[in-house]
């Protein structure tokens, strides 16, 4: 009789840990399965494509670099028409006429200026003012891209979708005493613009990055869109900078980063990859017979699945 009650408990038990096993398998299979088959979902941004930056008070062509902005346009318009984005984005810099970054608003805030000394800075240079608010490190550009004026509409040659379910606008620069040269975020990381959450409100997982200008605006936008966690690219011939050795060091940056360089003729390709990769990826997950956890993986197949 010991023995067999003894027995007993032990199937007991043996019957509770196989079914906790079990339990706990389907669950890893489920999320296996919600992880691995995620759709993803493709955003094309396009940075500050302005008369201001192109033929207009802070034309890139005026500057070191002497690149010329409207040379993004044929190729940013291409990538519209012939690459399937489920998302288009347009960021405008949408300053204020009292804005910080115009060296003309240099005098009515000398109180603000570290040291007193205003009166030593330049244009281009970078000044610290200690308010009003908190204390914010600005480079002093000619005041460019003021709100509702003709110089901070979008070019006219570039297309220009209409806004709606998959095409965003975002105004930035709009707070008079910090400057944004994100689309994400202002200079000092601390209010957001509506770009991440439109974008996470349509489900995106992929950003390709484009515009005006790499070294300043284009770069922080892809920076901080590693940094929310998109797979990011920017797409280096659409888009062009102000100065040369700033645009190679911010390509460095952005490649240490997890950011990836791309050209537009590579584009289309990328992405056809990543649906054929995630059409497998669903195809395994859903049979529960393979565990698929990175996608940029180069040998993922229909054979993984047998």
């Amino acid at each position: 009789m010991k023995y067999n009650k003894l027995n007993g408990w032990t199937i007991v038990l043996l019957i509770i840990s196989i079914g906790a096993i079990r339990a706990h398998k389907s669950e890893d299979e489920t999320t296996t399965v919600e992880r691995s088959s995620k759709k993803n979902v493709y955003a094309l941004i396009m940075i500050d494509v302005q008369y201001c930056f192109i033929n207009g008070s802070l034309a890139l062509s005026n500057g070191p670099a002497g690149q010329d902005g409207a040379e993004v346009i044929p190729v940013i318009n291409e990538l519209i028409k012939k690459v399937p984005f489920d998302v288009f984005a347009y960021s405008l810099d949408w300053h204020p006429a009292n804005h910080i970054s115009f060296f003309e608003n240099l005098e009515s805030r000398k109180d603000y200026v570290l040291g007193g000394d205003h009166e030593k800075y330049q244009m281009f240079d970078a000044v610290t003012y200690t308010g009003p608010g908190l204390e914010t490190t600005q480079i002093l550009w000619p005041a460019h891209c003021i709100q509702d004026t003709d110089e901070a509409k979008l070019h006219e040659d570039l297309i220009r979708l209409p806004a709606g379910d998959n095409v965003v606008y975002i105004n930035k620069g709009r707070n008079p005493n910090i400057d944004s040269y994100s689309a994400f975020l202002d200079n000092d990381k601390i209010e957001k613009t509506p770009l991440d959450n439109e974008l996470k409100a349509r489900n995106v997982t992929h950003v390709f990055v484009t515009g005006l200008a790499l070294d300043y605006c284009v770069g922080s936008t892809a920076i901080d869109a590693i940094n929310f966690g998109y797979k990011t690219y920017v797409i280096e011939d659409a888009c062009r900078g102000v100065d040369g050795t700033a645009i190679e060091a911010k390509l460095n940056q952005l490649e240490q980063d997890g950011v990836e360089i791309v050209n537009s003729h590579q584009v289309e390709q990328i992405i056809n990859s990543l649906n054929s990769k995630q059409n497998v990826i669903d195809t395994c997950t859903s049979n529960k017979r393979y565990d698929i956890t990175d996608e940029n993986q180069d040998d993922i197949n229909i054979n993984n699945c047998q």
